[in-house]
């Protein structure tokens, strides 16, 4: 049997790479003769710089930069061998798994941090940068990226404002730095989320990144004076690209701010190792989220992959920490099946704590079931 492992990461818990593995344990302890291929995979959020140094021809670069908060830590991006292109990943530096839950807060973590690193695979000789979205601790609509590159957000005293989304509201002037028009941007955003509403980045995701309900409406208010600046002095409009709301609106920013192409993130690592020629080669496929909920509709890991199980009619199993129903919106999607992997009643840290056997034994009792319909 020809068997595909192409999970996510169980986000602040683990990485795909040992959620593939636990999941290939469970399925070698019912049988180990079977052909599996493992291909831990990501939305182009968290993980994907992981899944290019295992899969592409290129080194990491290791660079002092900031976290969400200002402070100073080490990072890498994924510099492919013989090319000006580098990949950056978003939570490398500004994601919230890099701050204590005490320290998140929304209306000021900045991008600042990612954009050090863009300017370090600049000044490094790369004129082409993807930065890979996902996993943000921040909602600044990719605000202190631009700063961090040199560019100017003034307010009415033509002094640079501060980062984070509290600030945007004081922006009364942009100003790019000419020689940003020489570098290629290209956004591999995670979910499909405009930039405000209802399903925008604000009122959808700021709230797991520790903003209040009072909170929430200030940031949307000044999310959308943002973009009222950017449709003003840069004559675009940023509120209805699909996918805009990635990252506290990083990709509507960039996308106005730098003229950055914005593409699904999932395509785009799909394409590198050929994933649509391995599931129509498979005979059952296994994939995980640590979440599966409404939110997982907007184009993560489950949802991309059902839609090439559907597409060549194969079996989909989908693990996960968590399910929120209703669960008719993930079969439709083409996911066969679905199981929590927990399996006695345990706490949230109990649960992250036991989370790799607890994939291993779930897979086995899956599996177990599956090989004997076959």
């Amino acid at each position: 049997m020809n068997i595909l492992i192409a999970p996510d990461s169980f986000k602040e818990c683990l990485n795909a790479n040992k959620v593939a593995r636990s999941i290939a344990r469970g399925i070698n302890k019912i049988n180990p003769n079977h052909n599996i291929k493992e291909i831990p995979i990501s939305d182009g959020g968290e993980g994907s710089i992981d899944f290019l140094k295992k899969n592409c021809d290129g080194k990491a670069v290791k660079h002092e930069t900031e976290n969400a908060i200002g402070n100073k830590i080490l990072s890498e991006y994924f510099k492919f061998r013989n090319s000006k292109t580098a990949w950056v990943e978003l939570s490398q530096a500004s994601g919230l798994s890099l701050i204590g839950e005490k320290n998140r807060n929304p209306g000021l973590t900045s991008t600042y941090g990612t954009g050090l690193s863009i300017n370090h695979a600049i000044k490094s000789g790369c004129s082409e940068i993807i930065l890979s979205l996902g996993g943000s601790a921040t909602n600044d609509a990719g605000a202190g990226i631009f700063q961090a590159l040199g560019g100017k957000l003034l307010d009415e005293n033509n002094k640079q404002i501060g980062r984070g989304c509290e600030s945007l509201i004081k922006i009364k002037q942009i100003k790019t730095p000419k020689y940003l028009n020489n570098i290629k941007f290209q956004i591999a955003y995670d979910v499909s989320n405009p930039l405000l509403g209802i399903n925008g980045a604000t009122k959808t995701y700021s709230s797991q990144k520790g903003a209040t309900l009072d909170q929430i409406e200030k940031l949307e208010k000044n999310i959308f004076h943002f973009s009222r600046i950017v449709k003003k002095d840069l004559k675009i409009d940023i509120t209805k690209v699909e996918g805009g709301g990635s990252a506290g609106g990083t990709a509507a920013g960039l996308y106005g701010l730098l003229g950055a192409k914005l593409t699904n993130g999932f395509q785009l690592i799909a394409k590198f190792v050929n994933l649509e020629e391995k599931v129509e080669l498979s005979d059952i496929i296994f994939t995980a989220e640590g979440k599966l909920d409404s939110q997982s509709l907007n184009g993560k890991v489950p949802i991309q992959l059902g839609k090439l199980a559907k597409k060549h009619k194969k079996i989909l199993v989908c693990l996960a920490g968590s399910i929120e129903p209703p669960y008719d919106n993930f079969y439709r999607n083409g996911i066969t099946a679905i199981f929590n992997i927990q399996n006695k009643p345990i706490s949230l840290n109990e649960s992250m704590k036991e989370a790799e056997n607890q994939i291993s034994d779930i897979s086995s009792r899956v599996f177990s079931f599956f090989e004997k319909i076959q």
